[in-house]
């Protein structure tokens, strides 16, 4: 039996997004393990390490994520199945699922489109799309309930608009700044809509309702009664000691000169030309590209809630620029402009940063899995904090890890407060010394970087040995992350 369009396209989707589950084997950003990987496997098996954000005097994070996350943990620990590779895909192919789940809900919003196959094609070729989709990133969760609000938001004059509601509600929670599109996008439903009043009474209802289990839920876990997005907006927006520039200060222009291009890049002029014929889209990205830019700490993924919007932009674009110079020149220029994303998709997802995750899995198996004489393991990675993932990835609470940390000054002690990663970067070798002395490490895990600064230390006193040298990448990110990871075994 012949399958028709539509199926094509959902078994193209569902091929698509498992390949990308299967092939992203890269380090992206801190908050990716750290955030959740991290805090869901301390939820369930009781160990794992909680940064500041997770303080219950901070308080900034929902645990509504990490905790679903956490379930899974559970139910496959229930058949001795917690082995950290099982752990970990089972977490990312969950995220997967619900990837999948928004590619169908976001083809539903599109039935009808002139353009749909144009604007599909624009989402599965974005490298981005391919790179950051199985991340546990509470941003892609933003996405997917970005896309189900707006395909419920298309039946606006419908009897009901709870489901519209409810999916905008969970989305503030798990993420306050999602809200920020909705700004535009609720007044202009509200104008639409027959009935006003009960619109409002439902999105008042349904705010509510979820607001008073999710705070039930965070108060529980922080052990006194949080609202956790009242405490981000705080230490985000308004704390004196701008906590968020902590982490990296942008200027005003950064998403226009750097966090578009960096998704789209040579493709970012269509997204231009697309803006043009569609002013309601394009006043939804430029307000909340506006209000991002207000925070000093900016970051691209930021904007993966709005990419939704970039597509159907991106492929106006196309069709205009497709219209306008009608060479079939031209229409090899955007064929190959597709397979240049996939490529880039292809190798930030399998090479670039690869070590910052190859080291956990070095770790396990060639050193934890392999001691058959029972040492004792202490860990320490001397690299800038947060570079690779932490317990969730070695499953193993017999083994000692230990990180720089780098915690922004929340007490407002010192202005010239500097945190533990600074300062050890600072002054490396006395640092090391000192460190050395301080914990009795087993093995340390650095950036080539900093072996080249320490190395004739650890060569004159013998302390350590190079036992492995593992590539991480052929770009080198910063000034402390390097192109190959050492590590160093105690003599």
């Amino acid at each position: 039996m012949l399958l028709n369009k539509t199926q094509k396209i959902l078994i193209s989707i569902i091929i698509f997004r498992l390949i990308s589950w299967f092939i992203v084997r890269t380090y992206f950003i801190a908050d990716e393990y750290w955030q959740t990987f991290e805090i869901a496997h301390s939820l369930a098996f009781g160990y794992g390490y909680k940064t500041w954000e997770w303080k219950s005097n901070i308080a900034i994070r929902s645990y509504l994520y990490p905790f679903i996350i956490s379930l899974i943990y559970r139910f496959l620990a229930l058949f001795h199945l917690d082995t950290a590779s099982i752990l970990i895909n089972s977490a990312t192919l969950f995220q997967t699922l619900l990837a999948i789940i928004g590619d169908l809900v976001y083809l539903k919003f599109l039935q009808g489109h002139k353009l749909i196959f144009l604007i599909l094609l624009c989402r599965f070729s974005c490298w981005y799309t391919m790179y950051s989709s199985p991340r546990l990133i509470i941003n892609n969760l933003e996405e997917i309930l970005f896309i189900c609000s707006l395909a419920v938001a298309k039946n606006y004059r419908s009897s009901s608009n709870i489901l519209f509601h409810l999916f905008v509600s969970l989305s503030f929670i798990i993420r306050p700044t999602s809200a920020i599109p909705f700004v535009i996008i609720y007044p202009y439903l509200l104008y639409k809509t027959s009935n006003r009043l009960k619109f409002l009474f439902q999105a008042f209802i349904c705010f509510i309702l979820l607001n008073i289990f999710n705070i039930l839920l965070d108060s529980y876990m922080y052990n006194q009664w949080t609202f956790v997005p009242l405490n981000f907006l705080y230490i985000n927006f308004f704390h004196p000691n701008s906590i968020s520039s902590h982490y990296g200060i942008n200027n005003i222009l950064w998403y226009l000169t750097n966090g578009l291009p960096m998704i789209f890049f040579y493709r970012l002029p269509f997204i231009f030309f697309g803006s043009i014929s569609n002013k309601r889209l394009t006043i939804i990205i430029l307000f909340t590209i506006l209000i991002y830019t207000l925070n000093k700490h900016k970051e691209f993924r930021f904007l993966t809630q709005i990419l939704p919007i970039l597509f159907i932009l991106e492929a106006h674009g196309i069709d205009w620029c497709l219209k306008k110079f009608k060479l079939n020149k031209f229409r090899w220029i955007i064929f190959i402009s597709f397979i240049g994303h996939l490529f880039i998709g292809f190798y930030f997802s399998l090479i670039d940063r690869q070590g910052q995750i190859s080291v956990m899995y070095y770790l396990r198996k060639n050193l934890i899995n392999n001691n058959n004489n029972k040492e004792i393991f202490s860990i320490d990675f001397l690299m800038p904090c947060h570079s690779t993932p932490y317990y969730n990835f070695i499953h193993r609470n017999d083994i000692q890890l230990n990180f720089l940390t780098c915690e922004p000054n929340l007490d407002n002690i010192t202005n010239d407060y500097i945190d533990e990663a600074d300062q050890f970067f600072l002054k490396p070798i006395e640092s090391l010394k000192n460190r050395l002395n301080n914990y009795n490490s087993s093995h340390l895990i650095m950036f080539d970087l900093l072996y080249n600064q320490v190395k004739d230390v650890l060569e004159e006193e013998q302390w350590f040995f190079v036992k492995d040298i593992l590539f991480n990448s052929h770009i080198q990110h910063t000034s402390r992350h390097g192109k190959m990871i050492y590590i160093l075994e105690r003599r």
